[in-house]
């Protein structure tokens, strides 16, 4: 998952920058940069509230006199001012609107959201100003941008105003502006509640004797001397292995409960106005208007695409949980057991290591945490044809915090800085994202200004005196997400608007393609070390876990259809959604689970209120891509530097300054094909009439 920020609250996305020529003879855009970019995370409370109300005063001040100009309106006297401006507002707040999301200082998180919300604020006002999108759209017709890059950064600009409601009449654009305000709002405060949701259950003992030794060693006790286990992604194990029913169910309930107080309401709200903001711009729907400018095109497409995989999938799916049931009728001694939601991933697990030598504990000895980002690091260093020095004396906002300098292997030149903040704490963020801070951009000296990105997740703490261990599945969205790191730090396009990553339901195309080097068994046994031995994964487990990847595929696969349908109803049934029957509704239809009564998942299904609403099913719908894409991995060399560099240079660099079909195209030497995708379930493609 990438993270937005305020200033791409409008549609504006966030990356970085790399130095060769992008594909299909793009010009290289500027001169490499020589030092890093500097951030203050250790601000104030007072001190960031200051700051952040300046930088936006500043960047009105300067819109005010830009629009007040008399004169032509051509790309140098309207759309790059306008870029600029807003770039310079986005890196002057940096960590004015990311230290929210990790800081330990409650008084530091709320004025942190409040700078969230007033540069969110900020932006609705000027993406719905009729004299900037009359002045942009005069630049357009002035033919004054030259190059491929401000042609693309112009009609980014022009489309995001029209869509932001600027070209209303007054008492529309009025509305719109108040609502676009309200939803800043409402998303802000949902995903600040979950932060700092502090869910736990407490399990005896005896409970604990079959979870993994050194996850309960990071436990405490209760005055009742139970074991106290935070309900949150940190501990995301405790269901595959907890062998009580009971336990499971407790922390499978408190998961889906999480923030459902305060939340269900606010989603729900952010619906009915999401709503109201599509009809005022003339759509029937929130999920048309999201979808007219994305790859799907309209929620028609996706609906034919989500349902018509789910049909094919359904059958596999429920042939998954008889299998699994069975195992629970066996392991109970009860012919007549019923399997339940929070069974699932125990009877899997059991599944794996009984039918496929798949000892999910046994895998977690041989991904200890440093040595696992080391070896990631390496495979990408290879891969990408960049190195990664990790910084001795970082400059971060917690300690726990990892700080590395990205540079150029074949120059040395410098790319940016990443960070990794990867353990909870309290009133973290609760998922697992990149994080885009600073963007890439062309300084007015010519040259780059290097980007920063950061990796914030929620790994299990390490026991006192021991490494902390990762699942292979850690190891998976930890390569995930740094695919979304490199993205950031590796486009060469000249302006942030442009170094956007790529449009939403593509953006986790790149990274899902590379999830797939996780499970091939020279990758595996590269970054693979015994916390004890040093020994890497061995063959005949490797071939096991390979074997068994597909292992329940298809339930799992209902369930991100689950996601999504319940997603694209909440944005197309109109403003009054019950969210909670409508997930039920949903559950009975696409998967052979049903929703568990009295909960309310939707309160933490932080996607909907952090920039994929009308978008969960970019998910299943770019990894028709990504699946593609790795084919030319398979077929050139998993870590052949040209073929990385290939993928660089023809996917990464360009960013949002091309179509991604014309990237794939660049990158495969012929269109994309769903095959690889389809092949993946063991189902025929559908026919070919348009992607995926």
């Amino acid at each position: 998952m990438i993270r937005l920020t305020p200033r791409f609250s409008i549609g504006l996305l966030a990356a970085g920058f790399a130095l060769q020529a992008t594909c299909a003879g793009l010009p290289a855009a500027a001169a490499p940069a020589t030092t890093p970019t500097n951030v203050d995370w250790n601000l104030s409370a007072t001190a960031l509230a200051t700051s952040c109300t300046a930088a936006i005063a500043q960047a009105q001040t300067r819109l005010d006199a830009m629009l007040g100009r008399r004169g032509a309106h051509t790309f140098s006297s309207v759309v790059l001012p306008l870029e600029n401006i807003t770039a310079d507002l986005g890196d002057q707040t940096v960590a004015q609107t990311f230290l929210v999301n990790v800081s330990t200082d409650s008084a530091v998180r709320d004025k942190s959201q409040a700078c969230n919300i007033d540069e969110g604020t900020f932006y609705t006002k000027i993406a719905s100003d009729p004299r900037l999108y009359a002045a942009v759209a005069a630049a357009k017709r002035s033919n004054t941008a030259r190059t491929v890059y401000d042609r693309k950064l112009t009609d980014l600009w022009l489309d995001t105003l029209k869509r932001s409601g600027a070209g209303l009449a007054p008492a529309k654009r009025a509305e719109f502006v108040k609502r676009s305000d309200e939803l800043n709002q409402l998303q802000s405060d949902f995903q600040r509640n979950l932060g700092e949701d502090h869910t736990t259950i407490a399990i005896t003992e005896a409970q604990t004797k079959s979870l993994p030794r050194d996850i309960v060693a990071g436990l405490k006790k209760n005055a009742a001397g139970e074991y106290v286990v935070p309900v949150n992604e940190s501990t995301a194990t405790f269901l595959q292995n907890e062998s009580d029913a009971s336990a499971r169910k407790a922390y499978s309930i408190a998961y889906s409960n999480r923030a459902a107080g305060k939340n269900v309401a606010l989603l729900e709200r952010a619906i009915a106005v999401r709503d109201r903001l599509a009809h005022l711009l003339g759509y029937q729907t929130w999920a048309a208007y999201q979808l007219s400018d994305r790859l799907a095109k309209s929620p028609a497409r996706v609906f034919s695409f989500l349902t018509n995989l789910d049909t094919a999938l359904l059958p596999k799916a429920k042939d998954d949980l008889a299998r699994l049931a069975a195992l629970k009728a066996k392991d109970t001694g009860d012919p007549h057991a019923t399997l339940d939601s929070w069974d699932v991933s125990y009877y899997d697990n059991m599944l794996n290591k009984t039918q496929y030598a798949v000892d999910n504990n046994a895998i977690r000895q041989y991904f200890p945490v440093q040595h696992t980002i080391d070896a990631v690091l390496n495979v990408y260093h290879t891969l990408l044809g960049v190195n990664f020095t990790k910084t001795a004396t970082p400059d971060v906002w917690n300690p726990d915090v990892l700080q590395y300098e990205v540079s150029d292997a074949k120059t040395g030149a410098l790319l940016g800085t990443t960070y990794f903040d990867l353990y909870p704490r309290p009133g973290k963020y609760d998922h697992f994202a990149n994080f885009p801070l600073v963007p890439m951009r062309r300084l007015a000296n010519g040259a780059f200004r290097p980007g920063v990105s950061a990796i914030v997740g929620n790994w299990p703490r390490p026991a006192p005196g021991h490494p902390a261990l990762l699942s292979h599945a850690d190891v998976v969205t930890f390569f995930h997400e740094f695919g979304h790191n490199m993205a950031a730090l590796l486009t060469t396009a000249p302006y942030e608007t442009l170094s956007s990553g790529f449009v939403q339901d593509f953006v986790e195309a790149p990274s899902q393609m590379l999830e797939n080097f996780v499970w091939q068994p020279s990758i595996l046994k590269q970054i693979s070390s015994n916390a004890q031995t040093g020994a890497p994964l061995p063959d005949d487990l490797i071939a096991s876990m390979v074997k068994a990847r597909y292992v329940d595929n298809a339930y799992f696969t209902t369930q991100q259809i689950k996601y999504s349908l319940v997603d694209m109803d909440y944005h197309t049934e109109g403003p009054h959604v019950d969210t909670t029957a409508v997930w039920d509704k949903v559950s009975r239809e696409t998967t052979p689970m049903p929703m568990t009564p009295g909960t309310h998942p939707q309160a933490a299904f932080g996607h909907l209120m952090g920039g994929y609403d009308a978008g969960y099913y970019g998910y299943l719908f770019s990894k028709v891509y990504a699946q593609d894409m790795f084919t030319a991995f398979l077929k050139g060399g998993l870590e052949d530097p040209a073929v990385g560099m290939r993928y660089r240079t023809d996917i990464l660099q360009p960013a949002r300054t091309l179509d991604p079909d014309v990237e794939v195209a660049h990158f495969l030497g012929r269109a994309m094909s769903p095959q690889a995708f389809y092949q993946e379930f063991g189902i025929a493609s559908p026919p070919r009439t348009s992607n995926p």
